[in-house]
């Protein structure tokens, strides 16, 4: 029996069939900072549970005026792409009384929405065996 599995594993792993994820280089270009204050941070979701919620990954760096670039590396997969640039450093996005964002933001394939947050749907992408460069252009 454990010769039928070793060679089960040996032939899967020939034919490329092993368990072993391939990962692709998800390069984020943000443009449209208007200043140097606070931070930028970036989330990388991998499911609509986690669209609008606790990212798959995120990173955050200090803000430079411009553009910047946050690179990661993730298996394929369908995902969204929110960043915020957090001018005040508390870790979320403001926003005035009527929940409109008073700090700039920007999602993936330009996701937008005219009450409330934009849908999944408006902001997902599919990673399949290949790199992708998205640039996301924050107001």
């Amino acid at each position: 029996m454990k010769k039928l599995f070793l060679t089960l594993a040996i032939v899967a792993g020939a034919y490329g069939l092993s368990s072993a994820q391939t990962t692709n280089k998800l390069v984020v270009k943000i443009t449209n900072i208007q200043s140097a204050k606070g931070d930028v941070g970036v989330s990388v979701s991998n499911s609509e549970e986690t669209f609008l919620g606790k990212p798959f990954v995120s990173k955050a760096k200090s803000a430079k005026k411009g553009e910047m670039t946050f690179e990661f590396e993730v298996p394929n997969g369908d995902y969204t792409v929110r960043v915020m640039h957090d001018e005040n450093k508390n870790g979320e996005l403001d926003s005035n009384f009527m929940g409109i964002p008073t700090e700039p933001y920007g999602i993936s394939m330009d996701g937008k929405s005219m009450f409330g947050p934009p849908s999944y749907e408006d902001a997902l992408f599919v990673i399949a065996d290949k790199n992708v460069k998205l640039t996301i252009k924050i107001d």
